[in-house]
């Protein structure tokens, strides 16, 4: 009924002091029960077979919302947007995204994609031809929430990924001394390697 809203939130440069880029966040907005987190809809989402319609409905607004907003003049590098395993599955996805690029003039230099780290678990051929397809095009990719799960450096190796952003429970745990180091030696290592981070939370 169109009432997923997107809601953009700021990503600050620690070393400037200001927002260099922000993060496409989907909300329903229901005329009965106000907002509604992706806590709740996304799993309904994915076990009732929506999550693709979802996913397209985000991508549209966002394209939309890159053409009408000057980036440059808000100070902002791109619009980082999250994909589902069920998007990155889909043989159709580089053509969807073509169009849309098509049909709202946009840059795919101002677009991030986002994969969380546990869209890896279902890796795929599908996947890894989508992801490099999309990149051929111009457009970039994250690492979401690295420090969950089974982290791997290997795909941060071997994966054309610009971004990695690590997961909030890793700086929860900076408090204690061994938290901080993994942290720490964390950023250190991807910084060595040429990515660029941002630490949630």
């Amino acid at each position: 009924n169109h009432n997923i809203k997107m809601f953009y939130q700021p990503i600050l440069d620690v070393q400037s002091g200001r927002f260099r880029s922000a993060e496409a966040l989907a909300r329903i907005v229901d005329p009965e029960y106000g907002l509604i987190s992706p806590a709740v809809f996304i799993p309904a989402a994915e076990s009732e077979g929506y999550i693709i319609p979802i996913g397209d409905a985000v991508l549209d607004q966002v394209f939309r919302f890159v053409s009408e907003h000057d980036l440059d003049a808000l100070g902002l590098s791109c619009i980082e947007i999250n994909l589902s395993v069920a998007q990155c599955m889909e043989r159709s996805l580089p053509e969807k995204i073509s169009a849309l690029q098509k049909k709202y003039g946009v840059d795919p230099g101002k677009i991030n994609l986002e994969i969380t780290e546990t869209n890896f678990e279902h890796i795929s051929e599908i996947m890894f031809e989508n992801v490099n397809e999309l990149i051929r095009m111009g457009y970039s990719f994250a690492l979401d929430d690295y420090g969950t799960g089974y982290s791997s450096i290997q795909r941060v190796i071997h994966l054309p990924l610009k971004l990695i952003k690590i997961d909030k429970s890793m700086l929860e745990e900076v408090s204690t001394a061994n938290g901080r180091m993994i942290l720490d030696y964390t950023m250190r290592m991807m910084q060595s390697i040429g990515k660029m981070l941002d630490v949630e939370g």
